[in-house]
């Protein structure tokens, strides 16, 4: 079975990359003020960007471009279940694969193709679009790490390989799942 350690090529374990920083930012972001998540939701850049956004960028110094993970901060506060409940947890879940959850939340393979296939500049937009979507199921929490990776490094070719690999194991995984449960016509 393949790691779920993705790892860009040349990055070095003294820099903070997805893997350190996307769960750090999950769990922050889990606890913030209704406010200052919301307006993470709306997208930490609108005007003069949300305060609770620099504070994080500023907080953990991530590598990369500010609007690549503004998309992600605004992607992780999306999938951050709303309210003040002590049973929410955070949108970052190690053990559920971004393709499988994106197959069990009922994506489509052309909505899959659209955001797999779009050039690294419009990626962020169609990550946000694809969360929302995500939000409304119960498939809200997933690997945040390989969000990260396809969005920070749009010239690496294997986040995108990744998540389409992880979708169509699923997909045939629930195919086989439901042919096992047909009855049989056997007379």
């Amino acid at each position: 079975m393949p790691s779920d350690k993705h790892e860009k090529p040349g990055t070095s374990t003294a820099t903070k990359g997805p893997r350190d920083v996307l769960p750090k930012l999950a769990t922050e972001i889990l606890h913030l003020d209704p406010g200052s998540a919301a307006a993470l939701r709306r997208g930490p850049l609108e005007g003069a960007g949300a305060a609770a956004f620099w504070r994080l960028l500023a907080k953990h110094d991530p590598p990369g471009a500010e609007r690549k993970w503004a998309a992600l901060v605004q992607a992780i506060a999306i999938l951050t279940p709303k309210g003040r409940e002590s049973s929410r947890r955070p949108a970052h879940d190690s053990s559920l694969r971004m393709g499988e959850a994106l197959q069990k939340a009922g994506v489509s393979e052309l909505r899959l193709a659209r955001l797999l296939g779009a050039p690294p500049d419009l990626r962020p937009e169609l990550a946000v679009r694809t969360c929302r979507r995500l939000a409304a199921t119960e498939f809200n929490r997933f690997n945040l790490v390989t969000l990260g990776q396809f969005l920070l490094f749009g010239d690496d070719k294997r986040p995108a390989r990744w998540i389409a690999r992880d979708y169509y194991r699923a997909a045939f995984a629930a195919m086989r799942t439901s042919k096992d449960k047909e009855p049989s016509t056997d007379a």
